[in-house]
């Protein structure tokens, strides 16, 4: 009768002590999994600070470095779904350059998918992206030069990306007023004419563009949120005539100084 009841109590045992490996071995395959989760690596995350915020033709770090923050934020935070690191970026932009990746915010609003992770970025590319190379720089700015089409279907998109090109090439304020003037719709032209006659103009042409965005959000504030990237943003139309393109007037500036 003794030994009956040891063996009952050694077998019950057993049986604890291997239901206790399996709940061991569970918590330990559940845990894996939970650190592989978007925002799951709890240690790691708080390793790696989170990214400092990115505005575009104002921010002082380039997109490059930036993206490269992002990734390394991302990959130490067991972030690797598309959809989750395009959400974790975007809670990272500040406008204007927010403005212009409006539609993935309003995709996130309506629970739709956002797509893949390197058509993001590229978009964000296509505006912040080619920025070191000063010859091309001058070849996309020559383009903006005659591009009617973009700056009066959405002048907020095409000031930014003549800010951020003008910042490179370092042109006149003269040179630059001027080729905005032969470009702006017809409508901020009417704008600045009050400007023009009272002698208030701005003088340097970050402030002249400034002005133009600003009249131009007050004349059409629906397009002041939502921005649409397209083809037509290295688009190039003749007006009929031979003009000055941003080759040319650098050569005449070394020429002749930067009174032009």
């Amino acid at each position: 009768m003794l030994n009956e009841a040891i063996n009952h109590y050694n077998g019950a045992l057993a049986t604890a002590y291997n239901r206790i490996d399996i709940l061991e071995a569970e918590v330990t395959r559940l845990w894996g999994e939970l650190t592989r989760l978007p925002g799951g690596n709890i240690a790691s995350k708080a390793k790696v600070p989170e990214p400092p915020t990115f505005a575009g033709s104002e921010n002082k770090m380039h997109l490059h470095d930036w993206l490269s923050q992002i990734a390394l934020y991302c990959s130490a935070s067991g972030i690797t779904v598309d959809d989750q690191k395009i959400m974790c970026t975007l809670t990272r932009l500040r406008a204007p350059a927010s403005t212009y990746m409006k539609s993935y915010y309003d995709k996130v609003q309506a629970g739709q998918g956002i797509g893949p992770w390197g058509d993001f970025a590229q978009e964000l590319k296509n505006i912040y992206g080619q920025r070191d190379n000063k010859e091309g720089a001058k070849k996309e700015l020559t383009a903006l030069w005659v591009n009617k089409d973009l700056a009066k279907k959405n002048f907020i998109k095409y000031a930014e990306q003549y800010r951020m090109l003008a910042r490179i090439v370092n042109y006149s304020d003269k040179v630059h007023i001027n080729k905005m003037k032969e470009v702006i719709p017809d409508k901020l032209q009417n704008v600045l004419v009050i400007y023009e006659i009272t002698n208030q103009c701005p003088k340097t042409w970050d402030n002249y563009l400034k002005l133009l965005t600003q009249a131009y959000k007050a004349l059409h504030p629906d397009k002041a949120q939502g921005i649409i990237f397209g083809p037509e943003a290295n688009g190039e139309k003749s007006r009929g005539k031979k003009d000055l393109d941003a080759m040319e007037i650098d050569e005449i500036q070394k020429k002749e100084g930067k009174n032009l």
